[in-house]
C-alpha cells in the first residue's frame, strides 16, 4: 500500500514532444505527465538537480516556461527528470483539455525505453 498523496496539484498523463533550452542549447525531450506545479520530462541529457531550464509548450500558449530540476534518475540511456515550474502554470482546466487531446498510455517511462 502506498502512502498519502503529497502532490499539491492533479497530474495529467500526456505524451508531448518538446524542445527545451539548456543555456543556449536546444534539447529534445518528452513530457509524460504534467500538473500546474511541474512535469515528468524524459530526455537523453543528464540534467542536474537545481538546474533551471526553459521550455516552450505551444499547446499551452506561446510563452517560454521556466522549470527547476528536482530530481533525475536514469532510464536506460535516457533520464527521467522531475521538474517544478517556476511560476506554476495558471490553469488546471487547460491541462485537462490537453490530456484529452494528447492521450497517453498508463505506462511509466521505464516500461517504454
Amino acid at each position: 500500500m502506498t502512502g498519502p498523496e503529497r502532490r499539491r496539484h492533479r497530474r495529467f498523463r500526456v505524451r508531448l514532444s518538446v524542445q527545451f533550452l539548456r543555456g543556449e542549447v536546444e534539447v529534445a525531450g518528452e513530457i509524460f505527465n504534467i500538473s500546474c506545479s511541474g512535469c515528468l520530462l524524459v530526455t537523453p541529457v543528464a540534467l542536474k538537480p537545481g538546474e533551471q531550464v526553459a521550455v516552450h509548450l505551444p499547446s499551452l500558449g506561446s510563452q517560454l516556461m521556466s522549470f527547476r530540476v528536482v530530481r533525475v534518475r536514469p532510464v536506460g540511456p535516457w533520464f527521467a527528470v522531475a521538474t517544478a515550474f517556476e511560476p506554476n502554470l495558471p490553469s488546471e482546466a487547460a491541462l485537462e483539455e490537453l490530456a484529452t487531446r494528447e492521450p497517453a498510455s498508463d505506462d511509466e517511462p521505464e516500461h517504454l525505453f
